[in-house]
């Protein structure tokens, strides 16, 4: 009986260690940014530069307009900007991390020119890849996109501006473990488990004593 109650105890261990280890998933709620860069060298190059190179914030599962992801800057009559939006179907940002790789959807980050009430925006988001540092939640980014004049390119049927530029982005994660109920069928096999040993020991521990009878 001794057995039993040994590996009874044995897998109520392994069961509650083992849930215990899937009970925090690690969720990624925002990227604070420090800087960046992009390969792009068409008429919005340096200030495109300028505006990824600063200080911000990306916020996974919501879009943002302008300013929250970064600071406008203007020169002139002109304010250039980032934000994310839906109006082209993409989903809001997202992120998964995979030990020391990170993968996270900017599908919907816009590169935006305003002057007064009008306001032209090409996308220049897509799925980024690359490092992440358990240890600091620091990360490293890059994805590419095909960036350009598209009003141009409709009037004149090219644009010299058009080209495959990459995009690069670094800070640091904000992660958020959030716990994870308690599985039913754990607690029913835990439960039922018992009962077993329960019943096994009070049948042993009723015999001894007819026998000592």
């Amino acid at each position: 009986m001794t057995s039993v109650l040994r590996i009874y105890g044995m897998t109520a261990v392994l069961a509650l260690f083992g849930w215990a280890g899937s009970a925090q998933a690690v969720v990624v709620t925002q990227l604070d940014l420090t800087g960046g860069s992009s390969t792009y060298d068409g008429r919005f190059h340096r200030v495109l530069d300028r505006l990824l190179d600063q200080d911000g914030t990306i916020v996974m599962g919501q879009y943002q307009p302008v300013p929250d992801i970064v600071s406008p800057i203007t020169k002139g009559h002109k304010s250039f900007s980032l934000f994310t939006s839906g109006v082209s179907g993409a989903d809001a940002p997202s992120a998964t991390i995979n030990g020391s790789s990170i993968t996270v959807d900017l599908s919907s980050l816009f590169f935006g020119v305003s002057r007064g009430d009008s306001l032209r925006a090409w996308n220049i988001g897509g799925l980024a890849h690359g490092l992440f540092n358990p240890e600091t939640s620091e990360f490293m980014l890059s994805w590419n996109h095909i960036f350009g004049d598209g009003a141009f390119k409709e009037q004149h049927g090219w644009s010299h501006d058009d080209q495959a530029a990459r995009f690069f982005l670094q800070g640091k994660a904000v992660l958020d473990p959030t716990p994870v109920p308690l599985p039913v069928s754990f607690v029913i096999f835990v439960t039922g488990l018992g009962g077993v040993v329960g019943f096994l020991w009070w049948n042993r521990r009723t015999g001894q004593a007819g026998v000592a009878a």
